[in-house]
This record gives C-alpha cells, sequence and structure tokens, in this order.
C-alpha cells in the first residue's frame, strides 16, 4: 500500500499535526506501507526526514489549500497512492471531493462539527466517542464515513507501547515539566519561568520543553545559565519516552503532548491556547482525568496563576496526584497509531463505528 500524508508545521500550525502523522507513518511502514509526506512549506522537512521519510513541498500557501490543488493533484496521479490522509484545519469540502477521485481519503478530526466527504474519519481525542457524527452528517446530507474514535486510537510515537508509567513520588525534589507546543505564540513558558525565578519553591525545579518554532529559546538559555538550580532548557528531544520518565508533574497545553502524559501516568495540569485545544481541556478536567487551568488566549493572567499555584502545591496534592495518574494510565495504552494502521490497511480495528 502507498500512502500520502498531507500536513504542516510551522510557527502557526501546532506541531501536534506532524508528530501525530509520524507516529500513525511509523506505524503504516511497519506494516509494509510505504508512505511520503507532502507538505505546503519546508518548516518540517528536516523534522520529518529525521524520522525516515520522504517530503514533497508544494511550495503554496499553507492556509489556502484550495489553490493547492492543480499542484497536489498531479502529484498525486504521479504517486498514485492507495490512501491520502490529511491533517489540518484549512481542508475543505470541495478539496476532499476533488483528491477523492484519485484515492481513498482520510481526516483526521479535532473540532467535531463538520461532514467532510471523506472515507475515514479519526477522532481519537478524550471527546471523540461523545461526539453524534451521525447527527452532523446527517443534517449536513453527507455519506457517513467509517469513523475512527476515542483515546484508543491516540496515535504516540511506538516507544511509548513497551513505555513504563513514572512512581508517583510523595516528597520532593520534584521534577517539573512545561510544555507549551511548537511555537508557543502565547509565550507561556516565557512567563511561568520570569515568574517563577523570582519566588522559587525550595524542592521544585522547572523544565521547560521548548519547541522548534519558539522566539524564546534563546531567553530561556540565558535565564537557565542565570539559574541552573531552579531551571533546565530541553528541545529536540528524540526519545520521548525516556524523556518524560524524568518528571514527577506537567504542565502542559491540551495538544498531543497530553497524550503522552497520560501513557506515562505522569499528573498534570492542561490549558488551552488555540480554539482546537478547548474541547480536550474541557473534557479531561470533566472526566477528572487531568486538571485544567484555564484558557490562557482569553483569560491569560488567571490560567499563569493556576498553573504557577499548581507548580507550588504539588506535595500538597499526593493522594490526589496517585489518583489522576491511574486514571490517565487507563485513559491510554500506546497502541493508538497501530491500531489506526491495522484499520487502513487491514480492516481491522476496535469498536470502530462502520457503516
Amino acid at each position: 500500500m502507498k500512502v500520502l500524508i498531507r500536513a504542516d508545521a510551522n510557527k502557526t500550525v501546532s506541531m501536534g499535526h506532524v508528530m501525530r502523522c509520524l507516529s500513525i507513518a511509523d506505524a503504516l511502514k511497519s506494516l509494509g506501507a510505504s508512505v511520503l509526506f507532502v507538505c505546503a512549506k519546508s518548516d518540517a522537512k528536516e523534522l520529518i526526514n529525521k524520522r525516515g521519510f520522504d517530503v514533497s513541498v508544494l511550495d503554496t500557501d499553507f492556509d489556502k489549500t484550495i489553490d493547492e490543488l492543480p499542484k497536489f493533484s498531479a502529484l498525486i496521479r504521479q504517486e498514485n497512492p492507495n490512501l491520502i490522509i490529511c491533517d489540518g484545519y484549512y481542508f475543505s469540502s470541495l478539496y476532499f471531493e476533488e483528491i477523492g477521485k484519485y484515492a481513498e481519503t482520510v481526516y483526521l478530526d479535532d473540532y467535531s462539527k463538520d461532514a467532510y466527504p471523506v472515507d475515514v474519519l479519526i477522532n481519537y481525542n478524550i471527546y471523540g466517542d461523545l461526539t453524534d457524527y451521525e447527527s452532523i452528517y446527517k443534517k449536513a446530507n453527507v455519506k457517513l464515513p467509517k469513523l475512527i474514535l476515542g483515546t484508543d486510537y491516540a496515535p504516540l510515537r511506538k516507544e511509548f507501547i513497551e513505555a513504563k508509567p513514572i512512581e508517583i513520588k510523595e516528597k520532593p525534589p520534584f521534577n517539573v515539566l512545561v510544555s507549551t507546543g511548537g511555537s508557543d505564540s502565547l509565550h507561556i513558558a516565557k512567563t511561568i519561568a520570569d515568574r517563577f525565578v523570582k519566588e522559587p519553591e525550595d524542592g521544585i525545579k522547572l523544565n521547560i520543553l521548548v519547541g522548534p518554532f519558539s522566539s524564546d529559546y534563546d531567553y530561556l538559555c540565558n535565564l537557565e545559565e542565570a539559574h541552573p538550580d531552579m531551571l533546565k532548557i530541553w528541545s529536540d528531544i528524540t526519545d520521548m519516552p525516556e524523556f518524560l520518565s524524568r518528571f514527577d508533574y506537567a504542565i502542559s497545553a491540551a495538544g498531543s503532548t497530553t497524550y503522552e502524559l497520560c501513557r506515562m501516568g505522569i499528573p498534570s495540569v492542561i490549558f488551552s491556547m488555540a480554539d482546537n485545544q478547548d474541547l480536550i481541556n474541557i473534557t479531561f478536567d470533566s472526566k477528572i482525568i487531568i486538571k485544567s487551568a484555564g484558557n490562557a488566549q482569553k483569560h491569560f493572567d488567571e490560567t499563569i496563576s493556576n498553573l504557577l499555584h499548581c507548580i507550588y502545591t504539588i506535595e500538597e496534592c499526593y493522594e490526589q496526584r496517585v489518583m489522576y495518574s491511574d486514571a490517565q494510565k487507563k485513559c491510554v495504552d500506546g497502541k493508538g497509531a497501530l491500531r489506526i494502521a491495522n484499520f487502513l490497511i487491514k480492516g481491522e480495528g476496535k469498536d470502530e463505528k462502520n457503516n
């Protein structure tokens, strides 16, 4: 089977789209499929190449996908794939109708509100299997695709399958991870680091994972140099399970990293920094799996205060951290990407809703 994956990552578009597609690509490759990534620009090319996949760059605007159809359609005809997977928020019904003339189409959906004319729709999010897609598609008079829903399908890197969750520590020292995505356009990590070094807490060290498109990397490195006992900066992680195993607690944007934290059983607090993260943020909190600190895009100061409060009170909530950790481990088992690949290649899966 030949598969094309159409996804982007840049200073505007979350890294999560490409990262989860890479996990699916690894699983597809393990089952004998060949995979080619297709991107509007070359921003993510080096990252994708490092993971062992070729990239075709269209040299188009990532947010004007309808204009790329002539180039993409020509590429599809040249490659003659069996399957085209699309991940992003700028694809329209017309787009899918056009590329669907050449191959079966798959869409990774996060918003759960529009009906797309695709063959397979994947929503692995915590709210995925709560969404009434039947009604959405019936109302739009669009044929219901095969549905792959829920956190059993969270597409984590293959290393997470055998990963060992952390043990919950009762007493300090505590290593706290701060993960704010590929670009951190709201400068959450910088703000938290600035406030923490001004009011440090004994026994707590902040570890900030800086994304490849962050404009704050140099600033944070200088802050680390000035406060090495309080702060450590990380980037370009290759073994994510091993990296996460170092931490006792995490604060994270409500994106793909959330599901990795679940797999490792790391008690966490999450926040929204974009509209597409709201449902993740709200649903994890309502299910008592991960705490929410709020919406940083709408209530920045309040969200920062909530995050810092959680950091400062880690030692006071041992029993609560154990409870959350247990709930997280039950939510994600690390085999989601392989389940997706098995379904796409063999038609095998678990609890899919197929019409």
